[in-house]
């Protein structure tokens, strides 16, 4: 059974594996029945598979997470760590163009997107992440020199 160092220890990992580019090392602390959002209200998203393709579009992009001091919920199986993620605009910043978070930059080719968001993860009793949600909206998204 989950407990909230062990959350708190997953919440962090996640960070730290998208920092080193470890797609399925990031894959192997989560569930293969994961459900997923991110942002919270784009579409729940189910797997492995679609966590794949989610994370390795980031690292893709050069992503890389600042993350601070997590916290945990009482219940041993939810955490929260807030999240600064920078990101090269290209390739997935024209979606964000599409879905009006951000005007085209000038020189796409050179521009980084700054995302200020949340992580809330669920824990499951084997010990993987179950749930994954980052809350970030329009406002919490700019560019970054």
């Amino acid at each position: 059974m989950p407990d909230e160092a062990t959350c708190k220890a997953l919440a962090i990992a996640h960070c730290e594996r998208i920092n080193a580019g470890d797609v399925e090392g990031l894959l192997a602390l989560y569930s293969p029945a994961v459900r997923f959002e991110d942002p919270v209200g784009s579409g729940l998203r189910i797997g492995h598979g679609a966590l794949r393709s989610h994370i390795a579009a980031a690292v893709a992009g050069g992503v890389h997470d600042a993350y601070g001091e997590p916290v945990a919920a009482p219940d041993g199986r939810h955490a929260a760590v807030p999240v600064t993620s920078t990101v090269n605009f290209l390739p997935g910043g024209p979606l964000l163009v599409r879905h009006g978070i951000l005007d085209a930059p000038p020189e796409p080719e050179s521009a980084r997107v700054e995302f200020s968001c949340t992580l809330v993860i669920e824990v499951g009793a084997a010990g993987l992440i179950e749930d994954m949600r980052a809350y970030w909206g329009r406002s919490d998204v700019r560019f970054v020199a």
